[in-house]
């Protein structure tokens, strides 16, 4: 994402996901009068440029899916794809914030980015933004290919003639991801502790 390497406070391992962790004090950070300063503090006057118009969540598409992120940043050369959802005001805490993680948030952000990507053919980080924290996704080979892959019968579950949306891809894949997991031996993420990118 970026030449410097970026602080971020913790990482782990989730179905196949490297998830990147930023906290931030939304008090503060909610205030910033730049957009990039807002959505993506760990950013904050790096120049990255929004694409498009402030509040208007443009489509992008790949054969079998269309998404709309909340924002698409060019950050260097290549693209950052945002989503937000920090309504509920949910806040997440250093070291236990696994326990309520929303693997389908996560997958979603994927697949969003994977549209971008496609459309774009520019590499594209796959971000996600809560209440309190920033989250960077960087999904395995075989998740990607995974999530790729099963478009075709995603649209044939839900009766998709046309194209099929992020969150419907990942519902789709989520409980396939687990299960090949689960074969694997792999942990439930919940029962890892993340690590800190300070220690690691």
């Amino acid at each position: 994402m970026s030449d410097s390497p970026l602080n971020w406070h913790e990482q782990a391992e989730v179905l196949g996901v490297r998830v990147r962790v930023y906290f931030f004090d939304p008090a503060e950070v909610d205030l910033r009068t730049a957009l990039l300063d807002r959505q993506l503090p760990i950013l904050a006057g790096s120049g990255a440029r929004l694409l498009g118009t402030e509040g208007q969540r443009d489509c992008y598409r790949v054969p079998g899916l269309m998404a709309q992120p909340d924002a698409v940043y060019q950050h260097g050369d290549g693209l950052l794809c945002l989503n937000l959802r920090g309504a509920d005001g949910r806040l997440h805490r250093p070291g236990c914030w696994l326990r309520h993680w929303r693997a389908d948030l996560m997958l979603q952000s994927l697949a969003a980015a994977m549209a971008v990507a496609g459309q774009t053919q520019k590499p594209t980080a796959a971000l996600w933004r809560g209440a309190n924290v920033l989250c960077q996704f960087d999904p395995s080979p075989a998740v990607l290919d995974g999530l790729a892959s099963q478009i075709e019968a995603a649209r044939r579950y839900w009766n998709e003639p046309g194209y099929l949306i992020p969150s419907q891809l990942a519902s789709f894949c989520e409980p396939r991801l687990r299960a090949v997991l689960s074969r694997l031996g792999a942990k439930d993420p919940a029962d890892t502790e993340p690590a800190s990118l300070a220690s690691a």
